[in-house]
């Protein structure tokens, strides 16, 4: 545990908590295990390596978030870098069974560190992931000193964007956004997925974690659109048909991120 996350723990110890600091020791356990299963799978089984010639390019006139909370207080921008080696092998074994031999594509929207982008990466996936603020950009943290401007990029996901490799539309199989649908604006939301249906191909899955419960920092709400699951799965189906409510066959703690909501959204964008 970082040190970021002392005064987390004291706190919880300190309202009785005594049950949540339990569940989330256990799943951050069961996810440094599966990170751990991640690598033995990768040195068992290596991955046919990235196509030759990508050449990923972001087309935005937004490049940074600059009125978003999380530009001007970083936060999770700031500390996180979340993947889970469970959710990562089980896409990986659910996508392939309907492209084999095709080269698949991700997207993480909001991905801090880029951590899940890294890994997809060296499962030989073409990994795309985009971060409203340039905190890590800046100061070179995580894997964007590796990974920058090639597969890591700034963006304002709320407003119009544009990834395309070697000037052909990036679709993806998979876009992801843990715990960043909360950060956004209600009026920006139809951007958004505006954004996400562009780069997701038919047959495509779309995955979120969501939380409706508020995140000060320095005095300022990071969280703009606080809706429960129920208020997320029904602003959905009535704006963007073209998703439709799939089960993806894994519990809340196998996912790259959960709150105590165990708010998940998985969808996939219609044939």
């Amino acid at each position: 545990m970082t040190l970021r996350g002392v005064p987390w723990v004291l706190g919880l110890i300190a309202r009785g908590q005594f049950k949540v600091l339990f569940v989330e020791i256990r799943f951050r356990l069961y996810r440094s295990r599966w990170n751990r299963r991640l690598e033995a799978d990768l040195q068992a089984h290596p991955r046919t390596p990235l196509p030759a010639g990508i050449r990923i390019e972001l087309q935005t006139e937004h490049p940074v978030a600059y009125k978003s909370p999380d530009h001007l207080v970083p936060w999770g921008t700031k500390y996180d870098n979340s993947t889970h080696g469970k959710f990562i092998l089980h896409m990986e074994e659910r996508i392939g069974r309907s492209t084999p031999t095709l080269t698949r594509r991700s997207m993480d929207l909001g991905c801090s560190g880029g951590g899940l982008v890294h890994d997809f990466l060296r499962l030989g996936w073409v990994a795309v992931g985009l971060e409203g603020s340039d905190f890590s950009l800046k100061h070179k943290r995580a894997h964007w000193a590796e990974l920058a401007n090639r597969h890591l990029f700034t963006c304002d996901i709320g407003k119009p964007f544009q990834v395309v490799d070697n000037g052909k539309p990036h679709q993806c199989d998979l876009i992801t956004m843990w715990e960043v649908l909360e950060h956004i604006r209600g009026e920006e939301l139809p951007t958004l997925f505006e954004n996400i249906l562009n780069h997701l191909k038919p047959g495509g899955y779309f995955i979120a974690s969501t939380t409706s419960e508020p995140d000060i920092h320095e005095g300022i709400d990071l969280h703009q659109t606080k809706m429960t699951n129920a208020e997320w799965r029904a602003w959905v189906a009535k704006h963007r048909p073209e998703l439709e409510w799939v089960e993806v066959g894994l519990e809340y703690y196998q996912f790259v991120r959960y709150n105590q909501e165990r708010s998940v959204l998985t969808y996939r964008r219609r044939v």
